[in-house]
């Protein structure tokens, strides 16, 4: 089964702008991926920790990393990253860590993360203490299985261990292909046991228990950018491109039911598709963006920071790459004046927090360019656009609409319809940060109340030109009921609003109707009764 982007329908209970998206509650499990964290990059120690502070917001139940920790496998280097994720301990979530070609010891004369030899070092001493399956101590609540005695001390590079309906196979390719890692791995592989036989052992004893697959390495099997730029121009992923792994990777994870990879060693956000099974590159977690003179910062390239939410129900999988920005670092561009019936996109950038390196100065929070050749390998940043008066302006859905917005309030495209003349704040909220402009519907010139009359059990409104009528019935200074809160589109023909019980105690009250619109409010009030 291939993981889709959105697959769950669900509907905001209001018409406010949220406080984060992707929204924060639902049924499941709530898992985090990310790699290329390289906290001693120029800006890794800023864009880093905002990524795990960022990502914590939404109390996922577990978080998994891809690799790359630093530049290089040292001691230090290790410790440094361990301390940035101890936010995840503080904050109860624990987290299991795959090992990129920088977690490894470089070797002399080689240039780090460079050569296929390079030794475990440190890494399994460094690690020892996290929990098992990953270290030696006992595992967090909810992961099964539980250190057996035979397990030999130190840190796994390759291990398994469920959590709710998934298993995850953390496995090693951090040497550029398997058969380099096989040799190196703690536990050790031992009697011609190989990754590829933990692979097809491990899916088939899970899809035997009716649980997902997931599977996380460094390097991806394809490079889906249409330039390989820096650090190489060949394809980044198993051998620089020239392993036969990367296929026979491919073969034996569709044969196994593989349901998501999960990788880095690209610096960005980038996805594909290898026979039905989903491959998803996140490595937008710290790392400077690989940028050159063909390919720029973007969503239109895939090159920007965040991390990946995966939602999990059943067999259900909602999946959202979530980018991360300064505080109030969402900027929307000012909309024109609208008359009824205009359609307007909005638009708006954020800056990710980025100050040495390349700069993700104002990344467009819009799905990229429909003209990009490889549009089907780019992720779109999560993110929502809400109109706090849809009678004023009313979202206009857009193929691929996300199905857990409130579909009178908002879209994933941006684009609003006039409607009536008045008032609307459009907010947009991409991650843990929003940002909003006020959007004016200008009425026409001259009147717009003609008249206002009222019967015995009804009020009546004729309009020249369109505006929102509402409909209140008091008693005394106090709102019983709001009758009607509508645009009225105006004619000759009057707005009837009748006074049946509707529940509503027979006796008299006051009917107060207010016409808006981007002028003052016009209110009358009329006595009526509500008879028995």
């Amino acid at each position: 089964m291939a993981v889709t982007v959105v697959a769950l329908a669900a509907s905001n209970a209001t018409a406010a702008a949220p406080d984060r998206w992707p929204p924060v509650k639902g049924s499941g499990d709530l898992f985090v991926h990310f790699g290329e964290e390289h906290l001693d990059d120029d800006d890794g120690e800023i864009i880093f920790p905002k990524v795990i502070a960022d990502s914590i917001l939404w109390s996922p139940d577990l978080v998994v990393t891809a690799g790359d920790k630093t530049s290089d496998g040292t001691e230090e280097n290790l410790l440094l990253w361990k301390d940035a994720m101890s936010a995840y301990d503080r904050a109860g979530i624990p987290y299991f860590a795959g090992l990129g070609n920088h977690d490894r010891a470089a070797l002399p004369g080689f240039q780090k993360g460079i050569s296929p030899l390079s030794p475990l070092g440190p890494y399994p001493t460094v690690f020892a203490d996290r929990p098992y399956p990953f270290g030696d101590a006992p595992a967090p609540p909810g992961v099964t299985p539980t250190r057996p005695e035979s397990d030999p001390a130190g840190a796994s590079s390759h291990y398994a261990f469920d959590f709710g309906n998934v298993r995850w196979l953390i496995l090693d390719n951090s040497c550029y292909e398997f058969a380099q890692c096989d040799r190196s791995q703690n536990p050790p592989y031992e009697n011609g046991e190989t990754t590829f036989g933990f692979l097809a052992d491990q899916a088939a004893e899970a899809d035997e228990a009716g649980k997902l697959v997931f599977v996380n390495f460094h390097m991806p099997t394809q490079d889906p950018r249409p330039e390989h730029s820096q650090p190489t121009r060949l394809p980044h992923t198993f051998g620089e491109g020239a392993s036969p792994e990367n296929g026979q990777f491919e073969d034996a994870a569709a044969a196994a039911g593989v349901d998501g990879v999960f990788t880095g060693h690209i610096k960005g956000q980038w996805i594909y598709e290898a026979q039905k099974v989903s491959y998803f590159i996140d490595g937008g977690g710290g790392g400077e963006v690989y940028v050159s003179d063909a390919e720029e910062a973007g969503v239109d390239y895939g090159y920007w920071h965040g991390f990946r939410l995966l939602r999990v129900t059943g067999k259900n999988v909602v999946t959202d790459a979530v980018p991360v920005f300064v505080p109030g670092g969402i900027t929307v561009t000012e909309p024109k004046p609208a008359r009824v019936g205009d359609r307007m996109t909005m638009e708006a950038f954020g800056k990710q927090p980025t100050m040495e390196g390349p700069a993700v100065e104002k990344l467009e929070l819009r799905s990229p360019d429909p003209e990009r050749p490889n549009l089907a390998n780019l992720p779109e940043p999560a993110r929502i656009w809400t109109s706090t008066n849809p009678r004023v302006a009313r979202p206009v859905a857009v193929k691929g609409d996300d199905p857990r917005r409130h579909k009178r309030t908002q879209t994933k495209g941006g684009e609003f319809r006039a409607t009536c003349p008045g008032r609307s704040r459009i907010t947009i909220t991409s991650g843990a940060e929003s940002a909003s402009r006020v959007l004016r519907v200008r009425s026409a010139k001259g009147r717009i109340v003609q008249r206002m009359t009222a019967g015995p059990a009804s009020v009546a409104v004729t309009l020249n030109q369109p505006a929102v009528v509402e409909v209140r019935l008091l008693k005394g200074k106090r709102v019983v009921r709001t009758l009607r809160r509508t645009c009225f589109a105006g004619g000759e023909a009057p707005l009837v609003t009748k006074f049946g019980r509707r529940g509503i105690k027979p006796g008299a009250y006051t009917a107060a109707v207010t016409v808006r619109s981007d002028r003052k409010p016009i209110t009358r009030r009329f006595a009526v009764r509500v008879l028995g």
